[in-house]
C-alpha cells in the first residue's frame, strides 16, 4: 500500500517573483540614471558635491546591491510555493532575504537623511532647521531600533534561516504593532519633507509655470508617501499564507518606497532639461520670464540695483548672477549681506 504522505498532491505551482522584479528593476534603472544626472549636474555647476549628494552616492550602490540580492533569492526559488523547495534551497533563500532586509534598513535610512540634509542648506532659521534635525534624529533612531530587532529577535541569529534546536525568538505581535506606528510616522515625515520646499519656492523670482515645474519635481516625495500607504495594506497578512510567496508584496512595496525616495531626491537635477522640453512643446514660454531665474533682485553692499547711477554700475548689475534661493531669501529680509548658507541653488 502506498504511503499517503508520498502520494499527497503538491499545491498548484505558481511563481510570484515577476511581481517583485518587474517594478523594482524598472525603478532601479530610473533611480540610477537620476543619481548619475544629479552628480553630473552638481559637479558641472558647483565643482563639488554636498553632504546630501554624498549620502545618495552611498545609498544608490546599496540599493543596487539590494536588487542583486533579490534576484539571487529568486534564483533560489523565492516567489514559488514553499512545498517546491528543497531544504538547502529554503535555507539559502532565507539567508539571502535576511541580508536583503539588512541592506534595505541602511539604504532607506540614508535616503531620508539625504533629503533632510539637502533642505538644511537653504535656510538658517531655527524654525526651519530644528524640524529637519528632529527628522534626521528620529529616522536614525527608528532604523537603529530595527537593526536591534533584525539581529536580536532570534537567538542564535542563524535560526532566522535554518532550523536550530532550542532557538528562541520574540513574539511577533509587538513587532507588528511597532511596524504600524513606524509606518504612520514615516508618512508624516515624507509629507513634511515633500511640502517644506514650497515655502522657498513661493518667493522665487520666477514665472508661475516655472514655480509649478519646480514644485512638481521637488514634491515627488509624495509618491513615496503613497507607496508607504500601500505598504501598510500588507501588514494584516504578515505571517499568513505561504511564507515564500506571502513576503513578495510587502518586500516589493518596501523596496519601491526606498527607490521612490532616491528618485524624488534626485529628480530636481532634471529641472533644466525638463524646462527646455516644456518650452519646445509650448507649455513654458520664454517671454514669461522678466529676467533669468538666477538673477537676484536684491541689494548688495555698495550697489543699488534699482537705480542707474552710471554706465559702469549698470554693466556690473547686468552681469550679477545669484542662485534662486538667494533671490527668495534676499527679498524676504532687509539684511544687505549675502549669507553663505543661503547662496545654494535649489535645483
Amino acid at each position: 500500500m502506498a504511503d499517503p504522505l508520498t502520494t499527497m498532491a503538491l499545491p498548484p505551482y505558481s511563481n510570484k517573483a515577476p511581481t517583485y522584479l518587474i517594478p523594482v528593476c524598472t525603478l532601479a534603472a530610473i533611480a540610477l540614471a537620476l543619481v548619475v544626472a544629479r552628480v553630473y549636474t552638481r559637479v558641472s555647476r558647483t565643482g563639488k558635491l554636498y553632504l546630501d549628494d554624498w549620502i545618495i552616492v552611498v545609498a544608490e550602490p546599496l540599493s543596487l546591491i539590494g536588487v542583486c540580492l533579490a534576484i539571487a533569492s529568486v534564483a533560489h526559488g523565492w516567489g514559488k510555493p514553499i512545498a517546491y523547495f528543497t531544504p538547502n534551497e529554503l535555507k539559502e533563500t532565507l539567508r539571502i532575504l535576511f541580508a536583503l532586509q539588512t541592506v534595505w534598513l541602511v539604504t532607506y535610512c540614508l535616503v531620508r537623511v539625504s533629503v533632510a540634509c539637502s533642505l538644511l542648506r537653504y535656510e538658517s532659521d531655527r524654525m526651519w532647521r530644528w524640524p529637519l534635525y528632529f527628522i534626521i534624529g528620529l529616522q536614525v533612531t527608528i532604523s537603529s531600533s530595527y537593526f536591534v530587532i533584525q539581529f536580536a529577535q532570534c537567538t542564535p541569529i542563524s535560526s532566522n534561516w535554518e532550523q536550530i534546536p532550542d532557538a528562541k525568538c520574540w513574539d511577533v505581535t509587538p513587532i507588528i504593532d511597532y511596524g504600524w506606528a513606524v509606518a504612520a510616522i514615516y508618512i508624516v515625515m515624507d509629507l513634511a519633507l515633500s511640502l517644506m520646499p514650497i515655502r522657498l519656492i513661493r518667493t522665487l523670482n520666477r514665472s508661475t509655470s516655472e514655480k509649478i515645474l519646480i514644485c512638481v519635481l521637488m514634491a515627488l516625495g509624495l509618491f513615496a508617501t503613497a507607496v508607504a500607504c500601500a505598504k501598510m495594506t500588507t501588514f494584516k497578512a504578515f505571517g499568513k499564507g505561504d511564507p515564500m510567496q506571502g513576503t513578495i508584496m510587502p518586500s516589493m512595496w518596501a523596496k519601491l518606497e526606498e527607490q521612490t525616495g532616491i528618485i524624488a531626491s534626485s529628480a530636481p537635477s532634471l529641472k533644466g532639461p525638463v524646462e527646455q522640453l516644456l518650452k519646445k512643446m509650448g507649455i513654458l514660454k520664454e517671454h514669461q520670464l522678466s529676467r533669468p531665474s538666477f538673477v537676484a533682485d536684491m541689494s548688495l553692499p555698495g550697489m543699488d540695483i534699482h537705480t542707474n547711477t552710471s554706465d559702469a554700475n549698470s554693466s556690473v548689475k547686468k552681469d550679477l548672477r545669484i542662485d534662486s534661493v538667494a533671490v527668495a531669501l534676499g527679498n524676504s529680509t532687509s539684511d544687505t549681506s549675502l549669507p553663505k548658507q543661503k547662496s545654494e541653488s535649489l535645483v
